[in-house]
C-alpha cells in the first residue's frame, strides 16, 4: 500500500511541476523585451522604454493629410517667410 500511496504522491508532485513550468514560461516571456531595435522596427510608433504606449507620432499619423503639411510648413519655418511682391522692384523705380 505504501508503494501505491508513493506513485500517486510521484505524480501528483510531477504533473504540478510540469504545470508551472508550462505556465511560468509564457509568463516570463511576456514579462520583458528583449531586443529594443527589434520591437521598435516592428512598432514605430509605440514606446520601448514607456511598456509600449502610444508615441505622439501615432497620433499625428491619423491626421488628414492637410494638418500634416500645416504642421511641416510651420516647423520648418516656411510659414512663416513673406515674399515680396514680385514688381516691387520695378515699382519703385519706375518714375525715374
Amino acid at each position: 500500500m505504501t508503494t501505491l500511496k508513493n506513485r500517486s504522491l510521484i505524480r501528483t508532485v510531477a504533473l504540478a511541476a510540469a504545470f508551472s513550468a508550462i505556465t511560468a514560461t509564457s509568463v516570463f516571456a511576456q514579462a520583458a523585451i528583449s531586443e529594443p531595435a527589434a520591437y521598435q522596427a516592428m512598432y514605430p510608433y509605440r514606446d520601448v522604454l514607456n511598456n509600449g504606449a502610444p508615441t505622439r507620432a501615432a497620433a499625428l499619423v491619423l491626421q488628414p493629410p492637410a494638418v500634416l503639411q500645416a504642421i511641416q510648413r510651420r516647423e520648418s519655418g516656411l510659414d512663416a517667410v513673406e515674399a515680396p511682391h514680385p514688381y516691387h522692384h520695378r515699382n519703385r523705380h519706375a518714375g525715374r
